[in-house]
């Protein structure tokens, strides 16, 4: 795969060329990604489907002057290769992520968000962990509320993987897509359920160690 196209400067943390996005299909409905300029310099967020809002129109919140990428025309190359990870993780392959694409992506977040992704993009395919668990990674470990207030506004997930996050007693909690598509997730992973909760006696824990 070929990410050459997304630069890795840091001359700007907010955007000031055009902002494009295009729908990638799943299962669970359209996954939007949206990326800045024609040649796609900088990925600025995925937003995955769920309930009946639109994509486009939560994106249009967040991005007022925000372009559909036209139907049918060949994507940039570098967000082709973001639309292939994608299609990979959702079809249960570990993939190799790239994180100089996701640290550029997070600059603008503030510095404890930013420590927090990051070290959730660690965990590895097949493994969990939980929000008290990143806590302590994080250097604090009763931050545990503000390491879920900062997974529930990843700007990239799936790439930033943060459905592998549960709470201490095994439940889902919440995330973007809604918890269905998180246990689907993490079962194409191998992660072992007991009814709607991780079973924590067989599933492979992360513990930020390695």
């Amino acid at each position: 795969m070929n990410y050459s196209s997304i630069s890795e400067d840091s001359s700007a943390t907010l955007p000031c060329a055009p902002i494009f996005c295009a729908p990638l299909p799943s299962s669970f409905g359209d996954i939007l990604i949206l990326w800045e300029g024609q040649d796609a310099s900088s990925l600025c967020r995925i937003y995955l489907p769920k309930d009946v809002v639109a994509q486009f129109d939560r994106a249009r919140v967040d991005f007022p002057h925000l372009t559909l990428w036209e139907k049918g025309a060949a994507l940039p190359s570098a967000i082709e290769s973001i639309a292939e990870l994608l299609h990979a993780i959702l079809a249960g392959r570990p993939v190799q992520l790239p994180f100089a694409i996701l640290e550029k992506s997070l600059r603008p977040l503030g510095v404890f968000q930013q420590k927090v992704l990051m070290l959730e993009a660690t965990i590895p395919f097949g493994h969990i962990s939980t929000y008290r668990e990143l806590a302590r990674a994080s250097g604090n470990s009763l931050a545990f509320r503000a390491v879920a207030r900062a997974l529930s506004h990843n700007p990239l997930p799936l790439l930033i993987p943060c459905h592998r996050v549960i709470a201490s007693n095994g439940s889902l909690a919440g995330y973007q897509g809604g918890t269905a598509m998180k246990q689907h997730l993490l079962e194409l992973e191998g992660i072992p359920f007991s009814s709607e909760a991780v079973d924590l006696k067989r599933a492979k824990l992360w513990n930020f160690s390695a």
